[in-house]
């Protein structure tokens, strides 16, 4: 039995840890690998500028003249499944090399809630960020889709 526990504090001591990314920097969506431009209501020009700190995530979003900024505390991952946050609540957290940031809130009077997911290319010149967003109405209809979700590509902006 003790001979089992040292082997596992070794294995656990001995794994390096997961380097995380930093995406600290301006973005510029990438429209012909992106998903955005092909919705109903199509985007074809968004830019992401990104502070990135060790406990907080800035995110400056600018799409058609208009930036939301949002700040999120970087948390520790919630336990699976979790609930979609409501109101006015934010959090970010890590899924392996994956930040993945969410809020709450309304859009025209509706509650949603919404998921980003920002991975880095191996070289740090490209992100991907995956979009979900649920609008929290209390009710379904057989084949209807309370979500939309997209995946759009960035490429660095050069200093």
């Amino acid at each position: 039995m003790h001979l089992v526990l040292v082997l596992v504090a070794a294995v656990l001591v001995t794994q390096p840890a997961v380097e995380r990314a930093n995406f600290t920097g301006s973005w510029q969506m990438v429209a012909a690998r992106s998903g955005s431009p092909t919705q109903n209501a199509p985007v074809t020009e968004m830019t992401f500028v990104i502070d990135h700190a060790a406990d907080q995530i800035r995110l400056d979003m600018t799409t058609a003249g208009r930036t939301l900024s949002e700040v999120y505390p970087i948390v520790a991952a919630p336990k699976a499944p979790a609930d979609p946050l409501s109101g006015d609540e934010r959090r970010a957290f890590w899924d392996g090399t994956r930040l993945v940031v969410e809020r709450g809130g309304t859009i025209s009077g509706q509650t949603v809630s919404s998921r980003q997911s920002l991975t880095l290319s191996a070289d740090g010149s490209e992100m991907t960020v995956e979009r979900l967003v649920i609008v929290q109405h209390g009710y379904s209809l057989r084949g209807a889709r309370n979500y939309a979700s997209v995946k759009d590509v960035f490429a660095r902006v050069p200093r």
